[in-house]
């Protein structure tokens, strides 16, 4: 008689998804590609696997990301996927240094655990499938140009938009206020400064705004700043979130410690996964804080595992969870949105549909860390 069935190998790849825009641009820098990595975790015929992007602000490099991924996959061999509980033990703690490599990880995970079980990681989790409204990012052009785009995906369907703010209040204003009037009231708006506003600018900026009826205006101030934004939270009119800076529990217990802010932005990269993330807008719900799903940058693997959130809790406002429609992934299909809606919680798994196998190679021994510890359980 066979055992249960247990993580028998691992794998991770490094993989680059070209910007469809190769002139996105945000936050002071272009984004004509993507770099990240893939993880996968193998039991018998079936796989699970995640997704982490590199990004500046949590990972020295991209070396760095696919070190730390590989340590931690290789941690999980002979994780038993009845124990799921115990298999998630192994991906040690969430701090700032390896938290987009664990998100991976956990991701591939979960994925493995609930295609056993022949479910959806939503099921497993005791969510409910929904329809999730998601958003479009409109990046950094001139006023006509995000205009025109703005107008575009208003008639694909999409019924919120979020623009990028550069910390430069005229043209700023400019691109929002052109945005609005082609696009009219009915439509969602929100602001991403990404951090690019002092603590003044940001309340004279919230203030020029009104007119223009913005559902939230996230993170204009730099994330250390929480008592300028909080002193903004308390003359806004628009929802104030943070995003940038939301590494651990105790960043956002400080957060709120501040009443700094309406709402928080979740993201797994930078939150250590899915479970923690979920656990953080649980403590912000509590606190009468609300939680957003924010950018699931990447191929439709990360979009898959972060709309989950919106099954597990209430989430409010726009999700976004389609900026998979600007990147290319040849490995996957896209899933689909219908009049800017995305339909979770049907499909085994995540709900990953992969067009081609996996190709990296697979390892079942142990990772070695400087140190001399063995990662093998």
């Amino acid at each position: 008689m066979s055992g249960p069935q247990q993580i028998e190998a691992w794998s991770v790849e490094a993989t680059s998804h070209r910007n469809l825009d190769p002139e996105w641009h945000y936050a002071g820098r272009d984004v004509p590609h993507l770099p990240g990595l893939r993880v996968a975790l193998r039991a018998g015929d079936l796989m699970g696997e995640g997704y982490a992007p590199f990004l500046p602000h949590l990972d020295a490099s991209p070396a760095t990301l696919e070190a730390t991924s590989q340590a931690i996959a290789a941690a999980l061999l002979g994780a038993r996927l009845d124990e799921p509980d115990a298999a998630l033990v192994r991906l040690g703690p969430c701090t700032r240094s390896r938290n987009a490599a664990r998100s991976a990880v956990e991701m591939a995970v979960l994925d493995l655990v609930a295609r056993a079980r022949g479910i959806s990681v939503l099921q497993m989790l005791g969510g409910t499938p929904c329809s999730l409204p998601v958003l479009r990012i409109i990046p950094v052009k001139t006023p006509e140009r995000m205009a025109e785009i703005a107008a575009e995906l208003v008639a694909e369907g999409y019924g919120a938009l979020k623009l990028k703010a550069t910390g430069q209040p005229e043209a700023d204003l400019a691109r929002i206020a052109a945005v609005r009037a082609t696009v009219g009231p009915q439509v969602v708006l929100t602001v991403d400064a990404n951090q690019a506003y002092g603590g003044l600018g940001a309340i004279a900026l919230e203030a020029a705004l009104r007119p223009l009826d913005l559902w939230s205006l996230e993170q204009p101030v730099p994330a250390g700043e929480r008592a300028a934004l909080a002193a903004l939270r308390r003359t806004a009119v628009a929802r104030i979130e943070a995003d940038e800076g939301l590494f651990s529990a105790a960043d956002l217990a400080r957060l709120l410690d501040a009443q700094a802010a309406d709402g928080i932005s979740l993201k797994l990269a930078r939150s250590g996964g899915l479970l923690p993330s979920l656990a953080m807008a649980r403590s912000a719900a509590a606190a009468g804080v609300h939680a957003r799903i924010g950018t699931a940058f990447g191929g439709p693997l990360v979009t898959l595992a972060t709309a989950q959130l919106a099954g597990l809790h209430p989430c409010a406002g726009p999700a976004e969870c389609a900026e998979f429609t600007h990147f290319d992934d040849e490995d996957h299909l896209w899933p689909e949105i219908v009049q800017g809606c995305l339909t979770l919680g049907g499909s085994p798994g995540l709900g990953q549909i992969r067009r081609v196998p996996w190709q990296a190679p697979w390892l079942d021994r142990a990772i070695v860390v400087p140190d001399g510890t063995s990662l093998r359980a």
